[in-house]
């Protein structure tokens, strides 16, 4: 059995298509969706789908208080299939990748598998450009890093499409962002991580720059929390140093046009600044990642 973890919050709309890909996905064993969210309207939309589809489709209530991390934790705890596969309501996987993600798990040594994401956004505005940007940078990284030792080196892969081997970890921390953590805790214990670009699921990205530096400074708030869990800084991918070094070679050659190019100049500094804020909240404030639900207005793809 495959066990399906969608964690949501105030999306109905946007988790009804998220679930509804996944049932519609072609598997050679039974699947099982745990669903979980604290408001109403989502609630009522994985309670229609557990009545049509009974025995597949369960709702979990979930706190509004509760971190996502903790939530994880309790849902890790009422799955049953081999396989769990994380991701958002707001997500959506492309047709075959729950059978790439299968596929993967073929070889006994692999212990966690990231998918590829590809943004629901348009290339022709700024924002949207940077998150195709962004994400092919990312694609090729990991591509880079696991052919090079197929599997045995360390990636960080993205929450909006992971899997992991059932029954090997028992908590995620919650003081760090899951997808940066999940495949250390396999990496650690000796298990292959696999990169499957095949395996697709579409996100939305931030629309404007509010939302964008929100979004940015906590993920590099959360993936800086590594430190406390990876004492070896050579392992760690998504660095400062590496996004000038290696980063920067990726962004300049990936633009289509001179307007493209104009953008890809103008996320130097964009980027610069949301790194600077950061450090400043982490040294400066003392701010540490904290695992709370906080979501940008501009990701909900259909609420």
């Amino acid at each position: 059995m495959i066990s399906i973890i969608i964690t949501a919050w105030e999306d109905p709309k946007s988790t009804s298509m998220c679930i509804s890909l996944f049932l519609k996905e072609k598997v050679n064993e039974g699947i099982e969706i745990l669903a979980a969210c604290p408001d109403e309207e989502t609630k009522d939309a994985i309670l229609d789908f557990r009545e049509r589809y009974p025995g597949i489709v369960h709702y979990h209530k979930q706190e509004r208080e509760m971190p996502k991390n903790d939530l994880m934790n309790d849902l890790m705890k009422k799955t049953k299939g081999r396989i769990i596969i994380f991701t958002d309501g707001n997500k959506f996987i492309q047709k075959g990748a729950v059978s790439h993600i299968i596929h993967s798990f073929k070889d006994e040594r692999v212990g966690c598998v990231g998918g590829r994401i590809v943004p629901l956004n348009k290339r022709d505005n700024i924002f949207g450009y940077w998150a195709h940007l962004l994400t092919n940078a990312a694609n090729v990284t990991r591509l880079e890093r696991f052919r090079s030792e197929n599997g045995r080196k360390y990636i960080e892969f993205s929450a909006n499409l992971l899997a992991i081997k059932n029954n090997v970890i028992k908590d995620i921390p919650t003081d760090v962002a899951e997808d940066a953590v999940i495949p250390y805790m396999f990496f650690s214990r000796n298990y292959r991580l696999v990169y499957n670009d095949k395996a697709i699921v579409r996100v939305l990205y931030p629309t404007n720059m509010k939302d964008w530096i929100k979004q940015k400074t906590r993920s590099i708030k959360s993936h800086e929390s590594l430190n406390k869990y990876i004492k070896n800084r050579n392992l760690r991918i998504k660095t400062f140093l590496n996004e000038i070094i290696h980063g920067s070679f990726i962004a300049i050659s990936y633009p289509r046009n001179v307007r493209e190019f104009l953008w890809t100049l103008l996320l130097f500094p964009a980027r610069l600044y949301v790194w600077i804020l950061s450090f400043y909240q982490i040294i400066v404030k003392k701010e540490q990642y904290e695992g709370s639900w906080s979501r940008s207005k501009s990701t909900l793809p259909l609420d």
